[in-house]
């Protein structure tokens, strides 16, 4: 018996992924991730062909952490282009009523195109896991880092989905929704941050260093946050990993609920209230 799947992501995937553009993408992305790790070794003097200078594994597990910090622009960054058009562009093509009369219901038409926007650039991840597996040759990195940092990518990239399927159901036109939902990803990342710094200005005069609660209570929706107790064993303390993960551990390391946890907990709620919203302001009236 054939399996059935969402016509809206057999029929996107069908249209995307074939052709040269798609392995293109792929061969371009990896190749330029071996460059970035080459050139990373080499401005770190560890490419001496006849050892002259010893290896240091610290570097390998520094480029790791590079490449990790570097996909993670790479989804706040290129989703909301992906994503921002989903419904809008449909609207924009006057397909959208097409597609709404038909007896599918809403929330598989969202979920469809969340699934093929975040496809590609998960694809791409996905992809690139073998050479950032590259630092299990020099050790400190675990194969459970690297799934950890894979799931948290995953996550991350449905809430993002989410967020750009939202605003391009709300507003008409596709520049809109990408600006809107760029400004929502700078609130969740920059503003939660500045926020946090005026409060500690004002009422604490910067007396005393917040601690691990009142960091959640800022910072629940800040991927930075979840992503610095990712890293946690794998950064050292005088590098911007190490500052990533000071302010998602307050230097504590006996902490049971991670603040990668929290952080996807609320990725997964707030997701699924987007989709729900969406889907409901899609619904036609009967």
């Amino acid at each position: 018996m054939r399996m059935k799947i969402n016509p809206v992501i057999e029929k996107e995937l069908k249209t995307t992924m074939r052709g040269w553009r798609a392995p293109l993408l792929v061969s371009f992305y990896l190749g330029f991730l071996l460059l970035v790790i080459y050139l990373y070794f080499l401005a770190n003097d560890q490419m001496y062909t006849y050892g002259y200078q010893s290896f240091n594994p610290r570097v390998a597990i520094n480029a790791f952490n590079t490449l990790a910090l570097f996909q993670l622009f790479l989804l706040l960054f290129i989703t909301p282009v992906l994503t921002g058009g989903a419904i809008s562009s449909e609207r924009e093509r006057q397909t959208l009523d097409l597609l709404l009369c038909t007896s599918f219901p809403t929330y598989k038409i969202v979920l469809g195109k969340i699934f093929v926007s975040i496809a590609n650039i998960l694809l791409l991840i996905a992809a690139s896991l073998p050479i950032m597996g590259i630092v299990f040759v020099f050790g400190g990195v675990g194969i459970s880092n690297l799934i950890l940092l894979f799931f948290f990518y995953v996550i991350t990239a449905l809430m993002l989905g989410s967020l750009g399927i939202f605003y391009s159901t709300i507003f008409k036109k596709t520049i809109v929704a990408i600006v809107m939902t760029y400004l929502t990803i700078g609130f969740f990342t920059i503003g939660t941050y500045i926020i946090m710094g005026i409060y500690y200005l004002i009422f604490q005069r910067f007396s005393s260093s917040p601690d691990y609660y009142q960091l959640i209570a800022f910072l629940t929706t800040n991927p930075l946050f979840g992503f610095g107790s990712v890293i946690e064993n794998t950064a050292t303390n005088n590098s911007v990993f190490g500052a990533l993960v000071s302010l998602a551990t307050a230097d504590k390391s006996n902490i049971i609920i991670k603040a990668w946890m929290i952080n996807l907990t609320f990725d997964v709620l707030f997701s699924a209230l987007l989709i729900y919203l969406s889907s409901w302001k899609l619904k036609p009236v009967k």
